[in-house]
């Protein structure tokens, strides 16, 4: 049997320890009549919840472990990933009047196929009295902890180029530009700047006034001298060498991009490579464990080199732990426009997909979906949230010009 999909509508502003909360009903029918020996158990059919299937064990007459005369009632989960999270089961009568509400007052890890819940759940006579013509509703809630972190996914945009480009990287003999790579470091004790040993590459300008960066075409177009090596002194020659690959049509191996991530980062943003700049900051969101150690330091690297995904999952952390935030970490000396981010992530609803509606569209928008649309459009996918809004904005003016 297919997982049934439950949706959860909200009306109105939920108060604050409600958000992140679902709740799903599930229907015994003819309660009384279920399973007449204790320790007999009814599966209800699988259905899904905060992005996962899972079902619910019910013993009508008690388990094994339950006192004489109670109900025992469990939830599995059926996918094969843990998960962890805060539930609940709640149960009401046909006046809508609670009978029976039991929350965990600990956060639980559901590890596949395993389940949590309550042996000694309520007595089977109150149960009785509460029933909906012969049917025992309960409802399930749940609450992820921090999954907002680990499933948002990411866009990033296919590499330009075909790749049969690749068969002209580093070729010296096709090639019409050259660039001497290393970097300089000072002597001690000395004013005198040592320059290591440089590494050669060869290009073609041709594919760099195509690669996307105005930067690497300008390096075509400033050269003096054609036969002239251009000297590259603020990038290590590995982390150019992938850059380079990249520009041709590469694929950066998972292990170079883990090893080198905020280099490759670096170098990105400063040469205007951006469908690179966005795949290694994917890498690094994927690969950090968020915390109140680090999340400043990720939010002000993420500031200086406009990592618009990197700054919005370290404010959905902050959201996430803003009771453990106040007063352990200081934003006295940070950029006052980290405070449209932080809003933005107050402002976007309980388990949101996608996000906006109105006017206000754009500015609870995940960044995916915004560099989703603006690729779309034609338009640039790297920079900062307000960069991406204000482009999108700006081409819907323009578009709305051609149309008056």
């Amino acid at each position: 049997m297919n997982p049934r999909r439950v949706e959860s509508v909200h009306v109105g502003t939920p108060p604050p320890d409600f958000n992140g909360w679902t709740s799903t009903k599930i229907f015994f029918h003819g309660f009384a009549e279920l399973s007449a020996e204790r320790g007999a158990r009814v599966i209800s059919p699988e259905f899904m919840a905060v992005g996962k299937p899972w079902c619910l064990r019910l013993y009508p007459r008690g388990h094994n472990h339950s006192e004489m005369g109670w109900v025992a009632i469990y939830l599995i989960n059926q996918s094969n990933e843990s998960i962890t999270l805060r539930y609940g089961f709640s149960i009401k009568d046909g006046d809508d009047k609670q009978i029976v509400n039991k929350q965990s007052s600990t956060q639980h890890t559901f590890a596949p196929l395993k389940n949590n819940g309550w042996s000694n759940f309520a007595e089977r006579s109150k149960l009785l009295n509460a029933l909906v013509d012969g049917t025992l509703v309960v409802e399930v809630h749940m609450k992820p902890i921090e999954s907002i972190i680990a499933t948002l996914p990411h866009f990033i945009p296919e590499n330009p180029f075909c790749n049969n480009m690749l068969q002209l990287f580093n070729d010296e003999e096709s090639a019409d530009i050259v660039f001497e790579v290393g970097e300089h470091q000072s002597k001690n004790n000395a004013e005198k700047v040592a320059k290591i040993a440089p590494v050669t590459f060869y290009a073609h300008c041709l594919i760099l006034n195509n690669s996307g960066s105005t930067v690497l075409a300008d390096l075509c177009e400033t050269r003096e001298d054609p036969t002239t090596p251009i000297e590259i002194t603020d990038v290590s020659p590995e982390v150019f060498r992938h850059l380079l690959y990249y520009v041709y049509g590469g694929k950066i191996s998972d292990d170079d991009m883990k090893a080198h991530t905020k280099e490759i980062i670096d170098a990105s943003n400063r040469y205007g490579v951006a469908t690179l700049k966005l795949e290694a900051e994917a890498c690094l969101v994927d690969g950090t464990m968020f915390s109140l150690e680090n999340v400043k330091e990720l939010l002000l690297y993420a500031e200086s080199k406009n990592c618009a995904l990197l700054k919005e999952v370290a404010m959905d952390f902050l959201v996430n732990k803003k009771d453990e935030v106040i007063g352990k970490i200081s934003f006295n000396d940070a950029p006052g426009n980290l405070m449209n981010d932080l809003f933005a992530a107050l402002a976007r609803e309980p388990n949101r997909a996608v996000g906006g509606n109105g006017e206000n569209e754009y500015n609870t928008m995940r960044i995916y979906e915004l560099r989703q649309i603006v690729h779309k459009k034609g338009l640039e996918v790297d920079g900062s949230r307000e960069m991406l809004i204000a482009s999108l904005k700006a081409h819907l003016e323009r578009e709305m010009e051609k149309v008056v």
